[in-house]
């Protein structure tokens, strides 16, 4: 069985039909865990009564769509954000609505108890829940590419990084590597994110480390900023607003699209003392990709279907029909808002910079590269580039962080 969502008011008299008030997801088991059935009030839709009054009747609408699959569990988010498993005595209901009785989960009421008891189930109906509430309102388009940015730059729905973002942020601005540490060592994710980049090849000579400190040593804390910025985006993102959006595919090709700058930066002449940004500016020459995504999905969802199929030069030619403005420009505008060097932006756009080096001509190449290493099938890109041994290279270094 499939994923179902099920939007439905109920009447006075308990009749349950499709409509506005309450939200209830269907998830099936996954991972060892159960099949499951989210239900609560839709926020956008008030339907005046708690869930509590409202759950019988939408449990047993459910429960006669989906033809009592067996091992089903009940559970109700009450207007407050707490979680209950509902226990339905069916057996004394006939075809009228069970009496329902209320617990909580072993690990309390709050949303981390739900997922712990729930499983991969648990996590799939929040993420389904999340999208019909946040993904309700029908999108509009922009017509004009200034419109469309803006629209962008101001959404809700703009990919953002967390706490941990904020906190070495400020430590760059004060030069305090002290507190950079302390901040990064409590994720041991990212800990392991920016170790990894210090270790790669252009520290090779440095040898290995596994010392967040030092690592934040040998990157320079603007450095650090940027690999903190990448790696919680990359932990955030690994599932979003657009359901045909491949967020894990995304983020390989954005890994390799960095990895290629730093294999080919000799090639065009760039210093390798600037591999730091070649491989920054790699890794985030695409995020106008993820910001479509997030803030226009259905948008999104149109293009990947359209492009499919479709060679290199006919994909090129649907972006600029579907979308108002390019990828570059939106990827430029969203990466201002996080204060990116104007280098790194104008190698994205091809505005030639200060410094003279062919940054925008290296990146052309890398992603054609990257679509060879980690293809992405909706890039116009073609998908069988030679890839240089110093690319495959750079490429492997990464593969321990992507595959755990």
């Amino acid at each position: 069985m499939s994923p179902s969502v099920f939007e439905v008011s109920v009447s006075a008299d308990g009749m349950v039909e499709p409509g506005k008030g309450i939200l209830a997801v269907f998830v099936p088991a996954s991972d060892g865990s159960s099949p499951l059935v989210v239900a609560g009030c839709d926020p956008r839709h008030n339907p005046g009564k708690p869930i509590e009054g409202l759950a019988g009747p939408v449990f047993l609408h459910v429960r006669t769509a989906l033809a009592d699959p067996t091992g089903l569990r009940w559970v109700v988010v009450d207007n407050w954000g707490r979680f209950f498993e509902a226990l339905p005595h069916w057996a004394d209901c006939g075809q009228k609505a069970p009496v329902l009785e209320f617990k909580r989960f072993p690990g309390g009421v709050g949303i981390d108890a739900f997922s712990k008891e729930m499983g991969a189930s648990g996590d799939a109906a929040l993420e389904l829940l999340s999208t019909i509430v946040e993904g309700g309102i029908p999108e509009t388009v922009p017509v004009s590419a200034r419109q469309f940015l803006e629209t962008i730059e101001l959404h809700g729905n703009l990919p953002a990084p967390g706490a941990l973002f904020r906190v070495v942020q400020a430590a760059a601005l004060t030069g305090d590597v002290t507190a950079a540490t302390r901040g990064i060592q409590a994720d041991p994710v990212i800990s392991a994110t920016l170790i990894n980049y210090a270790n790669a090849a252009a520290f090779i000579r440095a040898g290995k480390t596994a010392s967040v400190s030092e690592a934040i040593q040998r990157l320079g804390l603007d450095q650090v900023r940027r690999v903190v910025f990448v790696a919680e985006m990359m932990a955030k993102y690994q599932k979003g607003a657009c359901a045909t959006f491949d967020y894990k595919a995304y983020w390989h090709n954005a890994v390799a699209t960095g990895a290629a700058m730093r294999g080919l930066m000799e090639s065009f002449e760039i210093p390798t003392r600037l591999a730091d940004d070649g491989f920054t500016t790699g890794l985030v020459s695409g995020m106008g990709w993820l910001a479509i995504a997030e803030t226009y999905p259905n948008l999104m969802s149109d293009y990947i279907k359209l492009s499919a199929g479709r060679n290199a030069t006919s994909k090129a030619k649907l972006q600029r029909e579907v979308f108002p403005a390019s990828i570059a420009e939106v990827t430029a505008t969203y990466l201002a808002r996080f204060d990116f060097p104007e280098t790194i932006r104008s190698a994205i756009t091809g505005v030639p910079t200060r410094d003279g080096w062919a940054w925008f001509d290296c990146l052309a190449s890398a992603s054609r590269v990257a679509q060879s290493l980690a293809p992405l099938p909706f890039l116009a890109f073609p998908q069988n580039i030679p890839v240089p041994d110093r690319c495959q290279d750079e490429w492997r270094n990464w593969q321990s962080l992507l595959n755990s």
